[in-house]
């Protein structure tokens, strides 16, 4: 008796994973045809086949800009951050030009301890690696700016750090906006100047978002700001 009612039990178990396996699946399918659509409506194409880690990616152009974005949750990673990623390779410069990052962050990264630190984590990554793991920070906050431009909210919160030939006066109202007020819904709780960075090097143009929500809202916030970017910076004079 008590066998079958372990027999029992294991298939209720068995029978209650396999619906929510199914179930999240048909909800994974429901979000695919919805961004599909969504996307398609904007004018952007989109691709829902798994590629490494990237769960999904979206691709567009705007003004002659063109430009992919997609999502990395990160699966597997030990200390996984998912996050979403917007690039374009129609803008480059030669070396890292541009870094916009929360103030904060700014602060550690541009100074003596965080320069060290990141200078130590960029030799570890060579060694394992073979090549440099990303953009050399070290040798940009040597030179780097940190622009006085927009309105005092903006400075507090943010950074618009440059290499010394870099075009300035760019920053707009729109920029500004764009990055304090990330897209309602399921944004409200996000804090951009905690989880944006911007860059400018030689793969491109750059906006990498971490723990951004995956609402279709904020995935428009993102083309946007990244469309709005480039297109300040190619009005502004950036040289390839």
């Amino acid at each position: 008796m008590k066998g079958l009612l372990a027999l029992a039990v294991i298939a209720a178990v068995a029978g209650a994973i396999t619906w929510l396996v199914l179930k999240l699946r048909q909800i994974e399918r429901q979000r695919h045809f919805e961004r599909r659509v969504q996307a398609r409506k904007l004018g952007w194409t989109y691709d829902d086949q798994r590629h490494g880690r990237i769960d999904y990616r979206f691709a567009g152009s705007a003004a002659g800009i063109e430009w992919e974005m997609w999502y990395d949750s990160d699966r597997g990673d030990k200390s996984p951050t998912p996050r979403a990623t917007w690039r374009s390779n129609n803008l480059r410069t030669q070396t890292l030009s541009l870094v916009i990052i929360g103030r904060k962050r700014f602060g550690l990264e541009s100074g003596v301890v965080g320069r060290v630190l990141m200078g130590v984590v960029g030799g570890i990554a060579q060694a394992m690696t073979g090549h440099e793991g990303g953009p050399d920070k070290t040798d940009f906050y040597d030179s780097a700016i940190d622009l006085p431009e927009g309105r005092p909210l903006f400075r507090e919160r943010f950074a618009v750090a440059i290499a010394p030939d870099m075009p300035r006066g760019w920053v707009d109202e729109e920029l500004q906006s764009l990055l304090m007020n990330w897209a309602p819904a399921e944004g409200r709780n996000f804090h951009a100047d905690d989880s944006v960075e911007v860059n400018l090097r030689a793969d491109g143009l750059q906006i990498v978002v971490q723990r951004m929500p995956e609402d279709f809202a904020s995935w428009q916030h993102l083309a946007r700001l990244g469309e709005h970017i480039a297109q300040l910076l190619v009005r502004a004079g950036a040289r390839p």
